[in-house]
């Protein structure tokens, strides 16, 4: 499955780098797979249940990318949370609210630098029309002495598939979403970072990147379940930074990660022996 983490500060993550996919094929309306992608840039195959990823192997000792997402019969996300570390430190929840007719996300980013460390908290609303459709989402980003508001605007073609958003207000930009002919999310272009996907021939998640000014993940999925969702990840994230010289540096960090995912009655059970890169752990 496709799930990217850091979408917008304020979203729940929710995700820049990963991949992971929504029920589809005969599964959720192309609404809720519009909703899911909008929530955390994600599809999944089958009656899924709920999704766990956590690093593996001796790096999970130093780094944190967990991620556990639960959905209802529906193929709808009905809860979310997030952790990332070591640095940024990043705690993220998301949940239904009937007061905003939608789902609320709640998040905070503690980044320690050399002057000390710097705390950012986010609360995004997304609000759903008659249809159950996300059509607008309201994000609050606050600092120490500094708020801002950000109102990003969703479009739908009449398939009902997600098209495009426009965000005004504190962080202005724009976003455009690009399906393949099976109905795949393939590509999502912002103003700021490009997000694209590849396939297996048997349209398996094989391969997902996102590029931004300072960073580029990169996810390569390594092992499959019978119902063709990755549960094997390699991950590598390269950080582009200036030294103290003004000198351009690139640091690269790669992880393996580990994707469970369990299905309603009907779907599918992954098989088969522990990898031996996760039995090091």
């Amino acid at each position: 499955m496709k799930f990217r983490t850091f979408a917008l500060p304020a979203m729940l993550l929710f995700l820049p780098a990963m991949a992971y996919a929504l029920p589809s094929g005969g599964g959720p309306s192309n609404i809720v797979k519009s909703n899911n992608i909008i929530l955390m840039e994600g599809d999944l195959i089958g009656p899924v249940k709920a999704f766990r990823q956590y690093v593996i192997g001796p790096e999970s000792e130093r780094y944190v990318r967990d991620v556990n997402v639960d959905f209802d019969q529906h193929g709808q996300i009905i809860s979310a949370v997030q952790s990332y570390g070591p640095n940024p430190v990043w705690e993220s929840q998301l949940h239904p609210d009937n007061i905003v007719a939608g789902w609320v996300s709640r998040s905070a980013v503690a980044v320690k630098t050399r002057d000390g460390t710097k705390v950012t908290q986010f609360v995004s609303a997304y609000k759903t029309d008659k249809a159950g459709r996300i059509v607008k989402v309201s994000n609050v980003e606050a600092q120490p002495g500094a708020i801002s508001v950000t109102n990003r605007y969703y479009f739908y073609t009449p398939d009902q598939r997600v098209r495009f958003y426009l965000s005004l207000g504190g962080r202005p930009g724009f976003g455009l979403y690009l399906y393949g002919k099976d109905g795949r999310l393939t590509k999502v272009i912002k103003n700021d970072n490009v997000s694209y996907s590849t396939f297996t021939q048997d349209g398996k998640d094989l391969s997902t990147t996102t590029k931004t000014p300072y960073i580029t993940y990169s996810s390569l999925c390594q092992q499959w379940d019978p119902g063709g969702n990755c549960t094997l990840v390699e991950k590598q994230e390269k950080l582009y930074f200036r030294g103290n010289g003004g000198e351009e540096k690139t640091q690269v960090t790669t992880l393996w990660q580990r994707q469970n995912i369990s299905y309603y009655p009907g779907g599918y059970r992954e098989k088969g022996p522990m990898p031996e890169k996760e039995k090091q752990k």
